[in-house]
């Protein structure tokens, strides 16, 4: 565009001089060549991007060619192969009266698959059952009416699997008060794309001695695990940035590993755990903290931090009075 206007005033300035026509003519091959540089060609693609990109400039989603699908149903039941761009819902099928906890890349159940699934090449899925009774829950529907939270729970037993769909949708909440004062669970597996874990879901639990959580959760609430006085293993998850108050105050934990997305670690979140020894800070950015979150512990009580953020946590003014307790792993 600046080269064109530069043509079109240089185009002015010579045919104004006076001179003869002559002049003009000489550099109108110039001008010609100057205005066709400046032509703007806005309409042809300037990207290097395939027509796999998940989305274009604009935000939107670019299609992509289809692929087949295959499923492994890793039970009697049978689904077909499917030539498709995109499968926008999770497939259901039955198994007795096991639940379905989700679909993963690889029969290793590493990778689960979240739906609408985008098929950028040929691929099988693997169908996970867990032991469980859907009926046992109850369940309503996140705010944005992309998944639900389960809200109650009826049963009795001592090993509960909690459904990782409901209704063709993902679990995506632990509700309020779930397992409060539930002294019978021993163990409870987590739906697969959970994120959150709300207010006192676990809270007194007393028999519960162990929880892996999914890798999705971000948001550990107020109370959720507090009293748990049996807990002695938490497996948390990489994508986890807040730790509520209170939320495992009283537990039986001796080490803890909170991965490099942690951001807040508030008030008395790990108060009155005594047997914590070692606590493993991923996050090379010192996080938030309070003068109690781990507010009664002993004092052998060690933070562990790679060697090359140990003086950024010695310094941190929420850790800084913490410094003799923070060593290099």
């Amino acid at each position: 565009m600046i080269i064109r206007r530069l043509a079109i005033i240089l185009l002015i300035t010579v045919t104004n001089m006076g001179k003869s026509k002559i002049y003009t003519l000489a550099f109108l091959p110039l001008l010609f060549v100057l205005a066709a540089c400046g032509t703007d060609n806005s309409s042809g693609d300037t990207t290097s991007g395939d027509s796999s990109s998940e989305n274009n400039s604009s935000g939107t989603e670019v299609p992509n060619d289809p692929h087949w699908v295959h499923f492994v149903t890793h039970c009697n039941a049978t689904l077909e192969s499917v030539f498709t761009a995109r499968v926008e819902t999770m497939p259901i099928v039955e198994n007795g009266t096991l639940l379905l906890e989700g679909w993963f890349l690889e029969e290793a159940y590493t990778n689960i698959v979240s739906f609408p699934y985008r098929v950028l090449e040929d691929v099988t899925l693997h169908a996970k059952w867990t032991e469980g009774n859907p009926s046992d829950f109850t369940f309503s529907s996140t705010l944005d009416n992309t998944g639900y939270i389960v809200t109650s729970y009826g049963g009795n037993a001592t090993n509960v699997a909690i459904p990782s769909y409901y209704s063709s949708k993902p679990v995506l909440e632990i509700g309020e008060y779930l397992f409060n004062n539930n002294g019978a669970i021993l163990s409870v597996t987590l739906p697969s794309m959970l994120t959150k874990i709300n207010m006192a879901a676990f809270k007194n639990a007393v028999q519960l001695s162990s929880i892996v959580i999914p890798s999705n959760v971000t948001l550990i609430d107020t109370d959720a695990f507090m009293d748990c006085s049996a807990l002695q293993t938490v497996a948390f998850p990489e994508r986890l940035e807040v730790i509520g108050n209170n939320a495992f105050e009283g537990t039986a934990m001796t080490t803890i590993t909170l991965g490099n997305r942690i951001s807040e670690i508030r008030s008395r979140a790990f108060a009155d755990c005594a047997s914590l020894r070692n606590v493993f800070l991923d996050n090379l950015t010192p996080p938030l903290r309070f003068a109690n979150s781990f507010e009664n512990t002993d004092s052998a009580l060690r933070y562990k931090v790679d060697s090359s953020a140990l003086n950024a946590y010695k310094t941190n003014e929420y850790w800084a009075p913490f410094a003799s307790q923070i060593v290099a792993r």
